[in-house]
């Protein structure tokens, strides 16, 4: 093992300890210890491009990692959430949990088994987004709340609602944005440097406030707006691009690739497909 897989091996000791952390009673350090995991998940990548140490069993390790921290250790927060907190009967507990590591585990089998990799973006909700939007819901307002019944109890309806809908896009053929080999445009960078800057900012507002949820909170709107900027940011085109390759065709580089000349004309490019690249058109409107 090189130094970037120890750096990796953090985050899945994260994952574990967050495991310890419930059977020992104590949900809000299980979930925190998942966004440590997160912490040494981003930073295994800056470590292997310092050391110039990139190889096949270090991508294999972090996508077991991942699997542990993002799919497993979510599953048992889930679980422990709606049958200790909420009080749910365990069956459904356990149902609501069942959805990261099921949902998790099919789409580790289907990156394992055929083409899912694509430049530029993921497929379908990164795991990441999915286990952070969840443990962020479950440690805001929206979970954590003071209303009466019967609101109480449709937030808490509405949040194992919510869940299901993020694992059904988990494993939707969707496309999501990334930050490989692609070329940043305005509001992807602007989101990343609001993610970062940002959450430190409310962080401190929080401690200051003695609020923790509120971080949360913006949490909860830093994986929304993510979610919307991945979808309106990339061309439709690319879209089409990726659908023929998962259906088994040849490879066209995303046109937001760092080494194509296409740069969109606004912020929002999914919504102008008239703005889209497409070189026989062009040939033929010029002829």
């Amino acid at each position: 093992m090189k130094l970037k897989d120890y750096v990796t091996l953090g985050n899945l000791l994260a994952g574990f300890l967050s495991v310890v952390m419930l059977i020992r009673g104590n949900f809000d350090w299980a979930c925190y210890l998942i966004f440590i995991g997160y912490v040494f998940d981003v930073l295994d990548g800056p470590v292997a491009r310092l050391t110039k140490q990139h190889d096949a069993f270090g991508g294999a390790f972090d996508s077991v990692c991942d699997f542990v921290t993002y799919s497993i250790a979510p599953s048992f927060i889930i679980y422990y959430a709606y049958a200790e907190i909420v009080k749910w009967p365990w069956p459904i507990a356990a149902a609501i949990g069942a959805i990261p590591i099921t949902f998790g585990t099919i789409r580790q089998a289907r990156y394992a088994a055929s083409r899912m990799d694509y430049p530029c973006y993921w497929i379908g909700l990164p795991r990441p987004v999915l286990s952070l939007f969840i443990l962020s819901i479950l440690q805001s307002s929206l979970f954590n709340n003071n209303y009466p019944s019967p609101l109480k109890e449709l937030s808490w309806g509405f949040v194992a609602a919510f869940i299901l809908f993020l694992g059904v896009f988990h494993l939707a053929r969707v496309p999501f944005a990334n930050h490989h080999d692609r070329r940043w445009m305005f509001l992807l960078r602007f989101g990343v440097w609001e993610f970062l800057a940002g959450t430190v900012l409310v962080a401190l507002i929080a401690l200051y406030f003695q609020a923790p949820w509120f971080i949360f909170d913006k949490l909860v709107f830093d994986m929304m707006a993510y979610v919307f900027i991945a979808w309106t940011q990339y061309p439709q085109e690319d879209r089409r691009r990726l659908k023929q390759y998962l259906d088994g065709g040849e490879l066209e580089l995303p046109m937001c690739h760092k080494d194509r000349s296409w740069r969109p004309r606004d912020a929002f490019p999914y919504f102008h497909p008239e703005h889209d690249e497409r070189p026989a058109q062009a040939a033929a409107s010029q002829a």
